[in-house]
């Protein structure tokens, strides 16, 4: 659990090359995982195995362009039971509306389709895709790209809503160092 991370790091003898956390506690693990311990999370990890990890990294840069009245579309290739605190109808919606300081028009896709109309949105954020085949990831990937619309997948997106991104991608350096410098030339920051 999140709240025996410290803990166990305290008590090895050896500090572990990398933690691979919940996005959903990214904060609490980055907070307890000691510097030059790489850091990562699951959905990261499915974004780089099922999909292109290079354009989801890219597509969280959309996150800080959103204006109040944006429409956002939350893909979920699941049909899951939904929870009280879901991460895709209520968690990562609410951390979108605080960083952008107003409401948005949020629209939810799940399963196996999503909307033909994708150039009405400003945002897609997928789920990390793990119900879905590398194939099928990279053809939504794709229908994306082809309407101009930025994607992002959930760890992506709350690692960089969070302020951690460069350390949540540090297993991935090459794509970090790509991140950092597609945002120096354009003079914001990650």
């Amino acid at each position: 659990k999140e709240r025996e991370l410290k803990a166990t790091m305290d008590r090895l003898n050896k500090k572990p090359k990398m933690v691979i956390t919940d996005s959903q506690v990214f904060l609490k693990a980055e907070a307890d995982t000691p510097p030059g311990v790489l850091l990562t999370s699951f959905s990261i990890l499915f974004a780089r195995q099922k999909g292109d990890l290079a354009t989801l990294a890219a597509g969280a840069k959309a996150i800080d362009a959103l204006q109040p009245g944006d429409k956002v579309l939350m893909a979920e290739a699941c049909t899951h039971h939904r929870v009280e605190d879901d991460i895709g109808r209520v968690k990562i919606p609410r951390w979108l509306r605080q960083s952008v300081g107003g409401e948005l028009q949020f629209e939810w896709a799940s399963g196996s389709t999503i909307p033909e109309n994708l150039n009405e949105y400003k945002l897609i954020m997928h789920c990390g895709g793990c119900m879905i085949n590398r194939r099928e990831m990279l053809a939504r990937i794709a229908r994306a790209k082809e309407a101009g619309v930025p994607i992002v997948n959930y760890g992506v997106a709350i690692a960089h809503l969070m302020g951690i991104l460069p350390r949540a991608l540090s297993p991935f350096p090459a794509i970090a160092e790509q991140l950092q410098e597609d945002q120096e030339m354009k003079g914001g920051k990650i």
